[in-house]
């Protein structure tokens, strides 16, 4: 079947972008001057603190991120000292702990880990520039299924994509269903099947497998554009506001000369080594911002939302 073939060629080309982008990933977290651990300050040589959250690894194990840590060292570290911490990757735990006993001076984490110590964090931080740091959610279905909006999936099978972005997803579906009384995912869709594979995820949906899928945007859009077909047979059914859900991040009132020159290294790094070059083509953006707190709003409305609907209080503390 040449249709078949030629559209899940397009799709293992995309699940191999994912998987390149992630330990790419993984090595710009793990071993750059910034991520990996201690730096010697300009300032007496105090180190900075970091934890990298386990949420931002995804499917990689962690002897293929210590192998990209040590390949990012060799590459951009210079004449920086460098001290590696064994473990490497903190849970969330051990970050809201480090964080609330002082023990910590920068932290990459996702935007639900924020929320119970953002009062203790800065309010600026640092993501991909541009619409590179944005991520939307997506619910597709096929053109000919006779799906026009959510009501139409009840009983349906639903694929969803489990991956470090989608860490907002469950609740931006939850606040859909309860806002059209619909009750939990669990009761109003039929049998639920979740994936780390984008292929196994939107795949099923081209083919009259599944329904519907929960996916994100930018791998939709990525798909579209390697195979029109995909984008002509597949619709969005309903889409998340664009959102930063994870990102980099000071501990509050942490004004050191290394903050400067942490951001500095890493940027310039970027754009320095073929390594950094990668780096921007893999993930689609020419440099790291700093972005103020108002950037942070739009998933944590999304968060409150859910909070509020379960009848929870607020997590954390606004600053936005």
């Amino acid at each position: 079947m040449p249709q078949a073939h030629s559209i899940r060629a397009s799709f293992d080309e995309v699940r191999s972008s994912t998987v390149s982008r992630r330990h790419v990933f993984t090595a710009m977290l793990g071993a750059c001057p910034w991520f990996s651990g201690t730096l010697d300050a300009a300032d007496g040589g105090v180190p900075v603190r970091l934890a990298i959250s386990e949420s931002v690894l995804g499917e990689v194990s962690l002897n293929d991120a210590r192998a990209a840590m040590k390949i990012w060292i060799d590459l951009v570290a210079g004449d920086v000292t460098l001290t590696i911490s064994p473990k490497l990757f903190s849970t969330t735990q051990e970050i809201h702990d480090g964080a609330r006993k002082g023990q910590l001076d920068a932290m990459a984490m996702n935007v639900i880990e924020y929320r119970p110590i953002g009062d203790l964090l800065d309010s600026q931080m640092i993501t991909a520039a541009g619409d590179a740091a944005l991520d939307q959610y997506v619910i597709l279905a096929k053109q000919s299924s006779g799906i026009r909006q959510l009501g139409d999936l009840k009983g349906r099978r639903l694929y969803t994509l489990k991956a470090p972005r989608m860490c907002v997803a469950p609740a931006w579906l939850f606040t859909l269903l309860e806002a059209a009384h619909y009750g939990p995912a669990e009761q109003f869709f039929g049998p639920m099947v979740t994936d780390a594979k984008f292929s196994r995820v939107v795949l099923p949906v081209f083919f009259g497998q599944a329904d519907a899928c929960l996916a994100t945007k930018r791998g939709f859009d990525t798909m579209c554009e390697l195979n029109p077909q995909v984008a002509r047979e597949v619709k969005v059914v309903a889409i998340s506001p664009p959102m930063v859900v994870t990102f980099y991040i000071f501990r509050k009132n942490y004004q050191s000369v290394n903050r400067e020159k942490l951001i500095r290294a890493l940027s310039s790094s970027l754009g320095a080594t073929a390594a950094g070059r990668q780096i921007r083509t893999l993930f689609q953006f020419e440099e790291l911002a700093v972005r103020d707190a108002g950037t942070r709003a739009s998933a944590l409305d999304v968060l409150d939302a859910a909070d509020r609907l379960r009848g929870r209080p607020a997590t954390g503390t606004r600053k936005e």
